[in-house]
């Protein structure tokens, strides 16, 4: 007799086998199922606990992969906005700069003009700058690839 034997709640109740040797007819004779090792069942237990944790490990990796490969795919920073400030402050800008502000200065003393025409050509010249910036970026991007 083992330990095992002494821990088993069905240890009491033997089986029936189909060679004993006992008669059909006697009211003695029941049939009984086999209770598995609980050593068995413990160990499956213990397999199924550590197959999870895998799992669930493997899961969080993925899940931080996943967030990595996100961080990498954010899109680079527009240069759009500095491109467009060095574009108003550049010489083929300047002086349609200088004349939006001389406008600007005399509405400020009370003048009723508009300077809405001076801002426009200024606006025009910056977004041509900006094209031309953006169109060599583009191209040098393409070619990198």
């Amino acid at each position: 007799m083992s330990i095992f034997d002494l821990i088993n709640p069905f240890s009491y109740i033997t089986p029936i086998h189909a060679d004993s040797t006992e008669e059909e007819g006697s009211s003695s004779a029941t049939a009984v199922v086999v209770a598995s090792d609980p050593v068995e069942e413990k160990e499956e237990v213990e397999v199924a606990e550590v197959e999870e944790a895998v799992e669930e490990e493997n899961d969080a990796e993925e899940e931080e992969e996943e967030e990595e490969e996100e961080e990498e795919e954010e899109d680079p920073e527009d240069p759009s906005p500095a491109i467009r400030e060095a574009c108003g402050e550049s010489m083929a800008c300047k002086s349609l700069k200088h004349h939006l502000d001389e406008c600007a200065a005399r509405v400020e003393e009370g003048s009723k003009e508009s300077c809405a025409e001076e801002f426009l050509h200024f606006l025009h010249c910056v977004d041509q700058c900006v094209s031309i910036h953006m169109s060599i970026l583009l191209c040098i991007s393409l070619h990198q690839r």
